[in-house]
């Protein structure tokens, strides 16, 4: 079977899910104006990579299991579509088809020109990937260290990859490059979707949205275009680079870097699971005059899921969608109250939903739980002063979406007592920001507290509005817990909050650019119902505005467009899906070699090949990121930081030298033994490395030459 044909299955394996998890999106979406389709597949993928998980723990991870999942999940999806007989109108699946067929082909377009596996931590994701797709139960093997488990890493954005790979054969080098494109289209629909739905249907708002979200970028991409093509500076580590480097010793990554960077990391291949969460969240909200706010146990059972499946994909993404989701909770049962005037009853109904929200989100990821065991983060710590984010620089990451947000904040400001309110409490951020050397409370501050209290004063409607108040003060809360402590991990001294900030601001970009894009929709309709034919004053303010606006927009527009023009020709690749094709120029043995080894060996034997103490970010480890056997020590700095004892890890670096240069056969085999070594890989890299002696592999009493070329793989025939 070719290749293109493995592709096109897989293709229709994800366009049938949007299709078959309409019914059970409908009771978890009915108030929304696209009945939650935006974010259909999205919620398929979720269910499929579910039960195929749970499967596997009676028959093993495997093809049956994956075929037995899909099959049961087409069962009751057909079961449901006849007691519900809803299915959604010809616009909404016209446009979210086209939407998501052309987020897909545009960027599957693009990562054939970006196709390499190969450096930044593109190796880590493949190795994990391949970890994945060969585990015969969970957790899986740790690829960079025999012996070990997956157990301290949030492993079901891999899983979810794989299981569509189990069960349309595409191979895992071209998989890699698929998932990218997925994860892309789901993302972009989703962003479109949200929009659609806050506008109550209007097409243009959520296109608005989803360019917003995933294709636009931040300032940096016209300071780093003037410094590089005006002035004609070195741009350390390419153009797009420094746009994920705004504040010093942090990462601050956004959707389309994330995409043209290409690494295939958790955060990223979360983005699309985490708007599910919010549509949910968002048709929770836009319920009222109802006794629950769940239309049924079965609404009940997919927000629990989707809500608990953010923390064995993406931990960090967790307790801020569970933090969202109490809000939003909260905001419904006071509603009630005030329609009711029963606090009693408000209150237990919040309860009871909280705990079934609980129970539901974490019981079904119960053995989950009991394998993780997660030891890179030590709680928390204060951040230093000095190492705080400045306002420009926050303003460079989200000029554009802080420009529509107080814009549309300003709107509220309607009456004398409000603008008094407002002046008196940015005076009194401003002189905290000072007091406590914290400057983006002078900006944030205001924004929060004016954004939560118009969304408290909202819960008697929960308008459109009032959820973006909702995610606005959300950001701004985020944005401001960053200036005050950090998870404190392995990373120290000045870096120490680089993940913090690398993981929350995602969040802080997803929640304003939904609020951008819905806060110019507001603008809009506000001034259309206002202006008159007369020239007036709000009217120049108005063009004034808009100017700025489309200044704004351009600034942002020049990162994607220059940085994929840019990231194609430098990476200078012949156009292809397969991510190990590079590999026949740098190393052709390399490339035979795992090749034959991905057709020959099965299951996760362990392997031993090149690792030093500085291996991070090299080709070190190919074999194992490549085909997903376990290496005897990989990433030797990754595997520190996720957690692995320091000189545990040294004394394999030093035992690996030791079995490559030894003369004597049995020390070999005694530390082949220690570590259950069954193959023993030998390219040219090995040769570079180490004063590798093959003498002692020639006995064929204990080694067998299973593959010859210019590298050459030893499989240990039999204990000594």
């Amino acid at each position: 079977m070719s290749e293109y044909l493995h592709i096109i299955i897989w293709f229709f394996l994800i366009e049938a899910l949007s299709f078959i998890s309409v019914p059970f999106i409908r009771s978890a979406g009915n108030r929304l104006a696209d009945g939650g389709y935006s974010v259909s597949r999205a919620l398929g993928i979720m269910l499929v990579t579910y039960l195929s998980w749970i499967f596997s723990y009676i028959l093993g991870f495997s093809f049956t299991a994956v075929l037995i999942a899909f099959f049961l999940l087409c069962s009751v999806s057909i079961f449901l579509y006849r007691k519900q007989k809803f299915f959604p109108g010809r616009k909404v699946l016209v446009v979210n088809e086209l939407v998501f067929a052309s987020g897909f082909f545009f960027f599957l377009l693009v990562r054939t020109y970006l196709p390499e596996i190969y450096r930044h931590e593109k190796f880590m994701d493949f190795a994990f990937l391949n970890a994945v797709i060969r585990a015969s139960s969970f957790p899986p093997q740790d690829p960079w260290f025999a012996g070990g488990l997956m157990d301290f890493y949030y492993y079901f954005g891999y899983l979810s990859v794989a299981v569509f790979g189990k069960l349309s054969a595409v191979k895992p080098s071209i998989l890699f490059n698929l998932a990218v494109a997925l994860t892309f289209a789901l993302s972009l629909n989703a962003f479109f979707g949200m929009g659609y739905n806050l506008t109550r249907g209007k097409i243009r708002y959520g296109i608005l949205t989803a360019v917003f979200g995933m294709l636009l970028g931040n300032l940096q991409g016209l300071i780093e275009f003037v410094s590089v093509y005006i002035r004609h500076e070195q741009a350390l580590g390419g153009y797009y680079w420094s746009s994920s480097r705004v504040i010093p010793f942090t990462i601050n990554e956004f959707p389309y870097f994330s995409f043209i960077h290409g690494d295939l990391h958790s955060h990223m291949l979360a983005i699309p699971f985490q708007l599910l969460v919010l549509a949910f969240l968002l048709n929770m909200h836009f319920r009222k005059n109802e006794d629950s706010i769940f239309e049924n146990s079965l609404a009940l059972l997919m927000f629990s899921m989707s809500l608990g499946f953010l923390f064995p994909f993406n931990s960090w993404d967790f307790p801020v969608y569970f933090g969202l989701a109490f809000l939003v909770i909260f905001a419904f049962y006071c509603g009630d109250y005030v329609h009711n005037r029963n606090l009693f009853a408000a209150v237990a109904k919040f309860s009871n939903s909280m705990i079934f929200i609980s129970i539901f989100s974490f019981l079904p990821y119960l053995l989950f739980y009991l394998d993780f065991n997660p030891q890179a983060a030590g709680g928390f710590d204060f951040v230093l002063p000095e190492l705080r984010t400045e306002t420009d620089r926050f303003l460079i990451l989200f000029g554009l979406f802080l420009f529509l947000v107080f814009s549309f904040l300003i709107t509220r400001l309607d009456s004398r007592r409000k603008i008094v309110f407002f002046v008196l409490l940015a005076g009194v951020s401003a002189l905290l920001s000072k007091a406590w050397s914290i400057p983006l409370l002078a900006v944030l501050l205001p924004v929060f507290v004016f954004s939560l209290l118009l969304f408290l004063k909202d819960i008697p409607e929960r308008s459109a509005s009032g959820f973006v108040y909702l995610l606005i003060s959300a950001a701004s809360f985020i944005a401001l817990l960053c200036e005050v402590i950090f998870l404190d991990d392995p990373i120290s001294g000045e870096f120490a909050r680089m993940n913090t900030v690398f993981k929350f601001y995602m969040h802080l970009w997803i929640f304003l650019a939904i609020s951008a894009a819905y806060s110019y929709y507001d603008l809009n309709s506000h001034y259309a119902a206002r202006s008159g034919n007369r020239k007036t004053l709000k009217q120049f303010v108005k063009k004034g505005w808009s100017v700025i606006l489309v200044i704004l927009i351009i600034c942002c527009a020049i990162f994607p467009a220059v940085s994929t023009v840019t990231r194609i020709k430098e990476m200078n690749a012949e156009p292809s899906l397969d991510g190990m094709e590079y590999m026949r120029e740098l190393d052709r043995g390399d490339y035979n070699a795992i090749r034959w080894m991905q057709a020959n060996i099965k299951g996760s034997p362990v392997i031993l090949e090149t690792s030093e103490d500085d291996s991070s970010y090299s080709y070190a480890c190919r074999v194992s990121s490549n085909t997903g056997i376990p290496a005897v020590i990989g990433w030797a700095r990754h595997e520190r930081f996720w957690g692995r004892d320091h000189e545990e890890v040294k004394k394999r670096i030093g035992d690996v030298s030791l079995i490559y240069s030894t003369g004597s056969e049995e020390e070999a085999i005694e530390l082949i033994e220690k570590y259950n070594v069954t193959y023993v890989y030998i390219g040219t890299l090995e040769r570079q490395v180490y004063d590798v002696n093959t003498k002692k592999f020639e006995n064929k009493a204990y080694f067998e030459p299973v593959y010859e070329g210019s590298a050459t793989i030893y499989k240990l025939k039999k204990k000594p």
